[in-house]
């Protein structure tokens, strides 16, 4: 990379720096977002997975990166400001839930910790592989790169939903 690419590219970051919170209208907080993405998250993308909450997660990623365009920053100074870099980070956190919810969604089986509960059962012909997701102007772009089996080959699930563990405090 030359030092004009490098130059240019700081220079494309320092303007999406200083940008954020001047693009739209300036009615959204930070927390709000934030909370909100954290909530959709939880339902649609944590550890039990379906179809339609998947759906739903992807949808209000969607809606919550367009409120984005519209934040309010009440301190505008250009150098310690917290409130900016507490922006730059929530892009950040709605890029990575967008390729998280996104991967999830593609992923039609139950792997490791994470269940499809309308896709119970493991699908090592298809998806024994590593989720890539690319950055393009809209969703991210999933691919998948083969996974090399070393010591530990993947097992059947023993946990989780229809396993027959019990909570913890429930009478036998």
């Amino acid at each position: 990379m030359s030092e004009s690419d490098i130059a240019e590219q700081v220079e494309a970051a320092r303007k999406r720096i200083n940008g954020i919170g001047a693009e739209g209208d300036g009615s959204e907080k930070i927390a709000g977002i934030r909370d909100e993405l954290q909530s959709s998250m939880e339902l649609g993308a944590g550890i039990y997975r379906e179809q339609a909450a998947l759906d739903d997660c992807c949808a209000k990623i969607q809606e919550l990166k367009q409120r984005y365009r519209n934040l309010k920053l009440d301190d505008s100074r250009k150098i310690f400001n917290t409130e900016r870099i507490a922006a730059l980070e929530l892009a950040c956190l709605l890029d990575c839930a967008e390729a998280v919810a996104e991967s999830a969604r593609a992923r039609t089986e139950s792997r490791g910790s994470h269940q499809r509960t309308d896709h119970p059962e493991r699908n090592d012909d298809k998806f024994l592989k590593h989720s890539l997701a690319y950055h393009t102007d809209g969703a991210p772009r999933i691919e998948y790169q083969d996974v090399v089996i070393t010591k530990w080959p993947p097992g059947d699930r023993t946990y989780g939903v229809g396993s027959g563990l019990k909570k913890k405090g429930a009478k036998s």
